[in-house]
């Protein structure tokens, strides 16, 4: 695997941990008798992503990871779609595969 290959790898991964812990913070909301567990896990998955992020700076131009890093709207979406329910509209869905056409053309040229 090419260096810039793992870097588009790790900012993939780290746009669905932030999905993860988006929908731990919106359990933590919606289980009031687990908030704690559910925030804590929200915050364990925001460190994990900062430390994932920076190796991927290391092997990729921040302007790519960055842009890159709009998947975390795609994550959330999907995410809270299929564990809580949530509708995701046809412009939303429109929405989000700009985002992955995107992303793509960005990553073809990290």
């Amino acid at each position: 695997m090419s260096n810039a290959s793992l870097g588009v790898a790790l900012v993939v991964a780290c746009a669905a941990i932030e999905g993860g812990a988006q929908l731990c913070f919106k359990l933590s909301r919606v289980h009031a008798d687990r908030r704690l567990i559910w925030t804590a896990g929200g915050g364990v998955a925001y460190a994990a992503e900062v430390a994932l992020y920076t190796l991927a700076l290391r092997e990729i131009d921040v302007t790519v990871a960055f842009a890159m890093g709009s998947l975390s709207f795609v994550a959330v979406a999907a995410l809270s779609r299929l564990v809580l329910g949530e509708r995701v509209s046809a412009s939303r869905g429109a929405g989000l595969l700009l985002i992955v056409t995107g992303v793509a053309l960005m990553g073809a040229q990290a």
